[in-house]
């Protein structure tokens, strides 16, 4: 893969410095790796969500090189593949439930307990799994979630609160 190069300037006129394809997005990988991996909770599709998420940021590189923060592209991106993806799966019966079971169960001795978060974790929707991912895990602010997840701010709050409301009943915390 070559190195796609561009100068960008900002709105107000300042000058960022030259941005390559493997500076930015490239480097950005492994943390929408793991992104990915939590809303679609597998390793082989989060994978596939990211480089879906880096040939996008490929094919439009020269866009994306002159926003003033790709990083935040890049999350949109790949938060909205991940949904979809996991809409997709959901429609065929992926994955059963049996399989997940059965994989969980021979990791050891505190199966039983990762097994009921993974459990009341697939219970919420694809957008409150998103929200609370973006924000819990990944740190990024109820607006900065709503410009990933295309939506508006408070939008994003009710997906929060409902989420952690489900995960509480479900873990029996309340």
């Amino acid at each position: 893969m070559g190195v796609i190069a561009a100068a960008s300037v900002l709105p107000s006129g300042e000058a960022l410095p030259d941005r390559t394809f493997e500076t930015v997005a490239v480097a950005d990988a492994r943390r929408l790796y793991s992104l990915a991996l939590s809303i679609l909770r597998d390793e082989g599709e989060a994978e596939d969500a990211v480089q879906e998420t880096l040939l996008k940021a490929w094919r439009s590189w020269e866009s994306v090189a002159l926003m003033e923060r790709p990083a935040g592209w890049l999350t949109r991106v790949c938060v909205n593949h991940c949904i979809s993806r996991r809409r997709h799966l959901r429609s065929r019966g992926w994955p059963p439930m049996a399989v997940i079971e059965d994989a969980i169960s021979r990791d050891g001795s505190a199966a039983g307990d990762h097994l009921d978060v993974d459990r009341a974790y697939r219970r919420l929707s694809l957008r409150q799994r998103a929200a609370i991912t973006l924000n819990y895990r990944h740190g990024y602010s109820v607006e900065e979630c709503a410009v990933f997840m295309g939506c508006r701010p408070g939008t994003v709050r009710t997906h929060l609160a409902r989420g952690l409301a489900t995960l509480r009943k479900e873990l029996g915390d309340g």
